[in-house]
């Protein structure tokens, strides 16, 4: 197993095993020891960003075959106990860094790091301690230096089906089932494949923008496991209660400020946008384009109502289109491959390079 691929699956192991751990059972007023919850970060030539959390850990909890032992599972995630005031430390390429978790429990780590990226994509790893609690061992993406392509993707009904468009249909599948449960959306895994390569060692970098909370990042890592879907780092959301969280802002304003984060740490890097037309990443991938003009190579949508090219959505993406940004929309991405094809995501870095046009101010 080569080593890049054997760190992943021991980081998928590792990270957040939400069914069994997180939270004590309903009624347990018993102390729990601190973890710390290591979320995928990711690296640019100068900087390094990694995102965690500490919470205590309480006694295991399985979720059983039961639809109330299931559900009671499924709320410990979200009931996490997170632990403020901590102070965390980094250990990586040759430095030693400190912060302290917030009023949610939550670290993050945005230092300057004397390391080029790679000549491949690959992920690398640091190192994290904190008083009481076991060390641990966080992924960080490092994009490599041969190729100009990069993907940013949703995970909601893009990557997995959630039913978010009709809870009262699906509420099964958002509070009960298991990752293992849980249906990819037809022709993704294919599609992410194509454009990966290897899921656990992808040859391009995956970013991931959801409104889902951080409670389900470790959900979400190992549904991407069992699918084969490409790990990458997760933005998700901060369902805490700091007005300087992101959860003050809607959906619309999370996904596209997280997109704008990547699209900056990569002032080099051309993205296919990847979405579906049931939360508003129609409107906000054309928003990109608008602003960013042709470092967005491409918009695929999957379809979830069958609406796709008509009413308000329809003129978006046909904005889209006239911008020169080639798309795709349909109810599975099995028929997206051959978009893919067209791209030429294997043309050297400097063909790519040279389209590139810089961020409108």
């Amino acid at each position: 197993m080569p080593a890049s691929t054997g760190f992943i699956h021991a980081a998928v192991a590792e990270l957040e095993a939400d069914l069994d751990l997180l939270a004590r059972p309903f009624g347990s007023g018993r102390a729990c020891e601190l973890r710390l919850l290591a979320y995928a970060g990711y690296r640019t030539a100068t900087r390094v960003h990694v995102k965690g959390r500490v919470v205590r850990a309480g006694k295991t909890l399985k979720p059983g075959d039961t639809l109330f032992g299931r559900f009671r599972a499924m709320m410990n995630i979200y009931n996490s106990r997170e632990v403020p005031g901590v102070p965390v430390c980094l250990e990586a390429y040759g430095g030693t860094y400190e912060t302290v978790s917030d009023e949610e429990g939550y670290f993050h780590f945005n230092v300057t790091v004397p390391d080029t990226l790679p000549a491949h994509t690959a992920w690398e790893q640091v190192r994290l301690s904190a008083p009481g609690a076991s060390t641990a061992t966080a992924p960080v993406l490092a994009p490599g230096k041969d190729n100009n392509w990069g993907i940013i993707s949703d995970i909601d009904d893009t990557v997995v089906e959630t039913g978010a468009t009709n809870f009262i249909k699906n509420w099964r599948r958002v509070l009960i089932e298991a990752p293992a449960d849980r249906l990819a959306v037809p022709g993704a895994s294919a599609l992410y494949r194509m454009i990966a390569g290897d899921h656990r060692a992808p040859a391009r970098p995956f970013f991931y923008v959801s409104s889902s909370p951080w409670n389900l990042h470790g959900f979400l890592t190992e549904f991407m496991e069992l699918n084969a879907i490409p790990h990458g780092p997760m933005f998700l959301k901060d369902y805490g209660i700091d007005r300087t969280k992101l959860i003050d802002s809607g959906h619309e304003t999370h996904k596209l400020l997280a997109i704008e984060t990547i699209l900056a740490a990569y002032p080099g890097l051309r993205f296919v946008l990847i979405g579906d037309n049931g939360q508003k990443d129609v409107s906000i991938y054309a928003r990109v384009v608008q602003d960013f003009g042709a470092r967005v190579a491409a918009v695929f949508i999957r379809d979830v109502d069958g609406s796709c090219r008509s009413g308000p959505e329809g003129a978006l993406l046909r904005q889209i289109e006239a911008a020169g940004v080639p798309t795709f929309c349909g109810a599975s991405f099995e028929d997206a491959l051959a978009v893919v094809e067209t791209l030429q995501l294997d043309r050297p870095a400097e063909a790519a390079a040279a389209v590139v046009e810089p961020a409108k101010s």
